[in-house]
């Protein structure tokens, strides 16, 4: 098999429609009427995105495997730091290491093997999606994480053709990727009351989707310039459109990876802030700023 993340393939076939399984019909006349296929390939790097299927011209978005294995071992790394945190928190530390145990060690491994070109076999010990969705462990929890991002990301696309955008760059590039975000946002925490548990976990997903897309533009140019958004900017609109009472779940998973994700290029969040939402609010300032 090429890779772990292959056992997941119906899941992530599934996505879109599952994550909001209320919308599901629709989504299922949407895919009908624009004739929309998806296509999971073997294919290096990240790189999501909408094409013309060659032989009838019909929109395929395309799902290569390093972009699955990166997003899941980043939903991996993303739950297990915060989790190693809020722990350290609680203990009352005044610093965190990152590295500090076998636990987040393992995490931190994977994510790194999954930065490189995607075309290297997973590696043999630590966390891996698994078929079974029995357990509670790290790895059960990164793949609900993983399939919730990935239907954000998938949305995104499916965006693109309902929207008729066009698949070659134009001067209104950045607009309609805008547009494709506030889409995909919707299509997972719309309609849910803020009571439900569902509307967390979607948002949990989308949280981790925007991160992945930061995380891509740390310490290099952004590739996708003037065609796409700012990552920090997409992460401050997609996730302020989840307020849900004063937990600050998202701000404080937002907060506590982008402090990783940034800790070598010298950007340090104010963790004296009054909130998280306050704290993640200035960070996303300082890496716009950079």
């Amino acid at each position: 098999m090429r890779s772990p993340i292959c056992l997941l393939e119906s899941q992530i076939s599934g996505a879109p429609f599952n994550v909001a399984p209320e919308k599901a019909r629709r989504l299922e006349q949407l895919r009908d009427d624009h004739k929309i296929d998806f296509a999971i390939v073997d294919e290096p790097l990240f790189g999501v995105r909408v094409r013309l299927e060659a032989n009838r011209q019909t929109p395929e978005i395309v799902l290569p495997i390093a972009s699955l294995e990166y997003l899941w071992a980043l939903s991996h790394h993303c739950w297990v730091l915060t989790q190693e945190y809020a722990e350290a928190q609680r203990a009352g530390a005044e610093q965190f290491d990152c590295s500090g145990n076998q636990r987040l060690r393992e995490s931190a491994h994977i994510l790194q093997w999954a930065t490189g070109t995607g075309t290297e076999s997973w590696p043999q010990s630590g966390p891996r999606p698994r078929g079974d969705s029995d357990s509670c462990d790290d790895s059960a929890v990164a793949t609900e994480l993983f399939l919730c991002a990935i239907a954000w990301i998938s949305h995104h696309e499916i965006a693109h053709v309902v929207l008729q955008h066009p698949l070659i760059n134009t001067v209104f590039s950045e607009q309609e990727e805008r547009e494709a975000d506030e889409h995909a946002t919707k299509w997972l925490l719309d309609g849910l009351p803020q009571s439900d548990p569902k509307l967390k976990k979607r948002a949990l997903g989308l949280a981790v989707a925007v991160l992945c897309l930061q995380s891509l533009e740390v310490d290099t140019v952004p590739c996708l310039r003037n065609t796409h958004p700012a990552a920090h900017d997409r992460i401050f609109k997609n996730t302020a459109i989840y307020q849900v009472g004063n937990d600050e779940v998202i701000e404080a998973i937002c907060t506590v990876v982008l402090q990783y994700l940034f800790y070598s290029t010298g950007i340090v969040a104010n963790v004296d802030g009054a909130s998280f939402l306050e704290i993640l609010g200035d960070l996303l300032l300082d890496i716009s700023r950079k």
